[in-house]
């Protein structure tokens, strides 16, 4: 039986959980405050352990756990040798818990899809007010790119297109939760292709060109309804290709 008095009773480990939580969010909201008086942005070097340990009163193993967390969340990045940086890769980090709600069967590509819908319409909706004659100018290049070719570069472009959508709504956690879903969901989309038909395919392709013709005419309610019918293609595809999977597993 193990030496329970080794690893400390329950109560001294909550404590020290406690404690590492207490010193991220200072750590967090100190470098959140030379963010926000311009001291230090993105892309440039925070203070070392040493000067937070002497700002903030903690100890190095403190700091360093809590320097650790913030680079899981892909808020910092260590680089050897030179410290540690502040960087906006939260993107990614959002990325990997996506993929492993997924792995953990916590959400499933169906609900992701949904989620999606909703940032694209609610960027349509920005969009319609922000959209440049240079905006509308990239859309129209890549729809004319999507009707040469076909297969996989097609999707690459479909995705392009969708994500400058998103681009012109400028707005930053629009952009973020997109770049995150895109990473988890490009592959099963990939996969999805192969199945869909070619009657969903065109009817996709006619659909983009739809999305931006509403943009260019600023119409709210057409846009979006083409929006709710490519997404609703897309769904029942999905649901189709699970149902697939599921029969192949219970095999």
């Amino acid at each position: 039986m193990p030496d329970l008095c080794k690893f400390g009773s329950g109560k001294e480990m909550e404590r020290k959980a406690s404690e590492n939580e207490k010193v991220y969010h200072q750590v967090i909201e100190h470098i959140t405050n030379l963010a926000a008086t311009k001291e230090i942005s993105f892309g440039s070097k925070i203070p070392s352990e040493r000067e937070l340990m002497a700002t903030l009163g903690f100890s190095r193993n403190s700091i360093r756990e809590a320097l650790r967390t913030m680079e899981n969340m892909g808020i910092i990045e260590s680089r050897q040798g030179q410290g540690n940086f502040l960087v906006n890769h939260i993107g990614e980090s959002l990325s990997s818990v996506f993929s492993m709600l997924l792995s953990m069967e916590q959400t499933n590509y169906i609900e992701i899809s949904q989620l999606r819908r909703f940032i694209e319409i609610g960027s349509y909706l920005l969009a319609v007010k922000s959209a440049k004659k240079e905006d509308l100018a990239c859309l129209s290049e890549i729809l004319d790119e999507m009707d040469q070719v076909k297969g996989e570069e097609r999707a690459k472009l479909d995705k392009k297109f969708h994500d400058q959508i998103v681009l012109i709504s400028d707005n930053h956690l629009l952009e973020l939760l997109n770049e995150a879903l895109s990473g988890v969901f490009e592959i099963f989309i990939s996969e999805m292709s192969k199945y869909v038909t070619d009657e969903d395919k065109e009817r996709l392709v006619c659909l983009h060109r739809n999305v931006y013709d509403s943009l260019k005419k600023k119409d709210i309610s057409e846009g979006i309804e083409r929006i709710r019918e490519h997404y609703n293609i897309i769904d029942r595809n999905l649901q189709m290709l699970a149902e697939k999977y599921k029969g192949v597993k219970a095999q």
